[in-house]
């Protein structure tokens, strides 16, 4: 985790250097339709990846453990990809929903949800991991539930054309933990299950945050822009990783 530090921190400094980006004069009212509201049918896949998951900590050992440790590192950089995918394509003109500020209230609303959720099952359900680790906080897989929340950004942003492909790495990390013994294949498909709840949940919420902290309506109708500033953070006790973030919306 400690390699991956100078990596986030260089994508985080960069999204604080291109946030200058156009916002519609009314963003609230464009994009606070269907896609914010809440709608049972779309806890079905997370909620059936999530008790799959479950249900697999009985029998884990007689489904999950594939391949050989061959800790080839890869997962831990590219469960990255499809959150970076998610606030830089938009910057990179390809067309999207939200603006980049946006984005980042969303991606960061997700992940706030997605490591209170995994990390609060890892010290709760404390499943071990699979051959001679010891830890008991396999459950659920952290990196899958990651890659799948960037995933699931992609998507509801860009669609399923750039989304299939932010899934296709997505996937391949959850493959990635099972082979290199890190996870159990159940621990993998709660964290995706995780994941996409996680976007969902940012959502449902985004309107009420825009309502919060959009304290003066009528400012960017006279800038046109939105600023913002993204500072790294490391917390060396549990080798974890995050942001900062001051907005003027």
């Amino acid at each position: 985790m400690r390699r991956l530090f100078p990596i986030f921190s260089c994508l985080l400094v960069a999204c604080s250097i291109m946030a200058q980006e156009a916002v519609p004069q009314d963003s609230l009212a464009g994009v606070c339709g269907t896609e914010h509201k809440f709608k049972a049918t779309q806890l079905i896949v997370p909620g059936s990846l999530v008790t799959l998951g479950a249900v697999g900590i009985a029998f884990h050992e007689k489904l999950g453990e594939w391949g050989s440790p061959t800790h080839t590192g890869a997962d831990n950089y590219i469960q990255y990809v499809p959150v970076a995918a998610n606030l830089f394509l938009g910057s990179a003109g390809v067309r999207h929903k939200h603006s980049f500020v946006d984005r980042v209230i969303i991606s960061a609303t997700a992940y706030a949800i997605e490591a209170a959720l995994v990390n609060g099952l890892k010290y709760t359900v404390r499943e071990a991991r699979p051959g001679a680790d010891g830890r008991k906080n396999s459950f659920p897989s952290g990196h899958s539930a990651t890659a799948f929340t960037g995933a699931e950004l992609v998507r509801k942003e860009y669609g399923w054309g750039y989304g299939s492909a932010a899934y296709a790495i997505a996937i391949a990390t959850g493959v990635l933990r099972v082979t290199n013994h890190k996870h159990w294949c159940n621990d993998v498909l709660a964290g995706a299950g995780i994941g996409i709840l996680s976007v969902n949940a940012a959502y449902w919420l985004y309107p009420l945050e825009k309502k919060l902290f959009r304290t003066d309506r009528n400012r960017n109708k006279s800038q046109g822009a939105a600023a913002l500033m993204v500072m790294p953070t490391y917390e060396p006790f549990h080798n974890t990783v995050g942001f900062s973030l001051n907005a003027t919306l």
